[in-house]
């Protein structure tokens, strides 16, 4: 069946359940005039979560675990092209469960996205190596989405984290600036956006990154943070932040990713990060 509105939701989970988060953002985009497709890794689902997703109206489309949001989006959107089913498209949201939502700011985005002039709307862009909108949420407009298809579909699938990043979310920044396709973001904050969530949190946004959550970050990740001097950020208690800037009543607090490493652990980081610092500061 064709639609006017897709939302693709990109979610890599094990197990049979959905975290809460998951099913929070995925029942508050349903909710939405938007047709959603929850896509996840192949694997055995409970009972009690297919239910969920059918009373909820959302598409399962189960696939394989590789080329990461920008492969599952691929190999979903193929099948739609190979159908015709994309021809009636006129609004197609990319989304994926890197970013948790505690509060239900979806009708609010999609409300300002369509005041913006702009053929694609972000939440957040990023500045560094080149000016580009973030993955994790693209609000594409009916102009944009030939464009978009010919980036996706003619681009190679990228197997390493980094590669995706340079190759399919800046690269496709850099093909739609070559093709006059027009971007704006919702927030621009000063800096390097993974810097700027304390601030954003406190202001209301409604969102967060989950790596910021859980402390998921390589050592070369780590001393970025160094380097640019925003050891506050990589630390902050972000629950604690989000907690003081309150969730909707419908999300459980407990639905928040805790950080994977123990308080021990955390300690020694700290004091490493802090003398990583410290030496970059003199170098």
């Amino acid at each position: 069946m064709p639609y006017k509105k897709i939302a693709l939701y990109a979610s890599y989970q094990t197990g049979e359940t959905l975290p809460g988060y998951v099913r929070f953002a995925l029942q508050k985009l349903a909710a939405t005039d938007f047709h959603v497709v929850l896509l996840t890794n192949r694997r055995e689902l409970s009972s009690e979560t297919r239910a969920f997703l059918e009373q909820s109206g959302i598409e399962l489309f189960l696939t394989e675990n590789h080329g990461f949001d920008f492969g599952m989006w691929r190999r979903y959107l193929q099948t739609q092209a190979a159908g015709d089913s994309l021809a009636s498209l006129e609004r197609l949201l990319l989304i994926n469960d890197s970013t948790v939502y505690y509060r239900n700011i979806f009708p609010q985005i999609f409300e300002q996205a369509e005041k913006l002039s702009a053929d694609v709307v972000s939440l957040t862009r990023n500045t560094e190596i080149f000016p580009h909108l973030q993955s994790y949420f693209l609000y594409i407009k009916q102009p944009a989405l030939g464009s978009f298809y010919t980036h996706l579909f003619e681009t190679p699938e990228q197997t390493k984290f980094y590669d995706v990043v340079h190759s399919l979310e800046i690269g496709l920044s850099r093909h739609f600036t070559e093709n006059e396709v027009t971007m704006e973001s919702i927030y621009s904050p000063e800096g390097t956006v993974i810097f700027a969530y304390p601030k954003l949190i406190m202001d209301g946004a409604g969102f967060v990154k989950r790596k910021l959550l859980q402390r998921r970050f390589t050592l070369k990740e780590k001393v970025h943070f160094a380097r640019w001097k925003a050891l506050e950020a990589l630390n902050c208690d972000y629950g604690r932040l989000i907690k003081a800037a309150g969730v909707d009543t419908d999300f459980d607090f407990s639905w928040l990713p805790l950080p994977i490493e123990s308080a021990p652990r955390h300690i020694v980081d700290v004091v490493w990060e802090k003398f990583v610092s410290l030496l970059l500061s003199h170098a």
